[in-house]
């Protein structure tokens, strides 16, 4: 249920995406709206903001419950450990009274009163056996539910990573989002920074263009934007290692960090990849360009990212 929870709120979010980009284009489109248009747009914006917040406290919550499954699975192990223990304890009191019941019976004979509580002993430590084995028993079903509490909270993490990190990808395309990529992009160049090594920061500009006669209308243009971005991420992710993230900045842009790579080699990777576009669609256009960071602490994501975008080569 949660799992079916978590996959409608992320279904909620995207249609909330969807919604806002739609109303900021609307409100571009008509800047000159009064001014309770304007208040509506903030309003809404806010409230989807508030969605947004919701949403990512429920994933803090799966994450919060995992955490608290292990917890359990380490106090259950805990409490077998324990249990072992005292099973093992009552074992050896049970066998210290069994041979002193045996001294008494033999030294005194079968029919004293020592012998009759000698018996007595010997069945409080039969007793105490059944008791040792009841424990160990209890013992051994707390690690099969802490092994059970342990699945279930490795499932919950694989689950809930697999929910975050798709929560965060470009449905359209499978590049990373705008907000985890920039984290990844200047997680790269910090590295760089940090071990005095080169970082190619490339970007991508793509465009749909057809001929007037051939729009039909805003949807199908919206479709083969898609299909365009699809296929241009796939070109550069054939191009390119698999470690170097690859993001969807924008609507019509690609950044992607490229680690000890130099600036040349970096503009033949992307230029093979638009090569590859210009093939499969010979009517867009798709432009490159790349900035180099030779580990400088005083480089900026933001600067490469312009740096790159004012050298594009088509």
């Amino acid at each position: 249920m949660a799992d079916r929870d978590q996959a409608a709120s992320d279904a909620d979010q995207r249609v909330s995406d969807r919604d806002q980009v739609i109303a900021d284009r609307e409100l571009e489109a008509n800047p000159s709206a009064d001014s309770a248009g304007l208040r509506a747009h903030e309003q809404a914006k806010a409230g989807r903001g508030e969605g947004t917040m919701a949403r990512m406290a429920t994933t803090a919550v799966r994450a919060q419950v995992a955490a608290e499954r292990h917890e359990q699975a380490w106090r259950r192990d805990e409490m077998a450990r324990h249990r072992d223990e005292v099973a093992a304890a009552r074992d050896r009191e049970a066998e210290e009274v069994d041979r002193a019941a045996e001294g008494m019976a033999g030294q005194l004979g079968k029919d004293s009163p020592a012998a009759k509580v000698a018996a007595v002993a010997r069945a409080s430590a039969a007793a105490a056996r059944t008791r040792a084995a009841e424990d160990r028993q209890r013992a051994a079903r707390d690690r099969e539910e802490a092994a059970r509490d342990r699945r279930e909270a490795a499932n919950d993490r694989e689950l809930l990573m697999a929910e975050i990190e798709r929560s965060q990808m470009d449905e359209s395309t499978g590049a990373y989002g705008r907000r985890i990529g920039e984290m990844l992009l200047r997680h790269e160049l910090e590295r760089a920074q940090g071990m005095s090594r080169t970082l190619a920061i490339g970007v991508i500009r793509f465009e749909k263009i057809s001929p007037a006669e051939q729009r039909q209308d805003d949807s199908e243009d919206d479709a083969a934007l898609v299909a365009l971005a699809r296929d241009l991420f796939l070109a550069l992710w054939g191009r390119l290692r698999p470690f170097d993230p690859i993001v969807r900045w924008s609507e019509s842009k690609f950044v992607c960090a490229l680690a000890e790579v130099d600036p040349e080699e970096a503009r033949r990777w992307l230029l093979d990849a638009c090569a590859e576009i210009a093939e499969r669609h010979p009517e867009d256009t798709t432009s490159i360009g790349v900035a180099s960071s030779l580990g400088e602490d005083d480089d900026t994501l933001e600067g490469l990212v312009e740096q790159a975008g004012e050298q594009t080569i088509s």
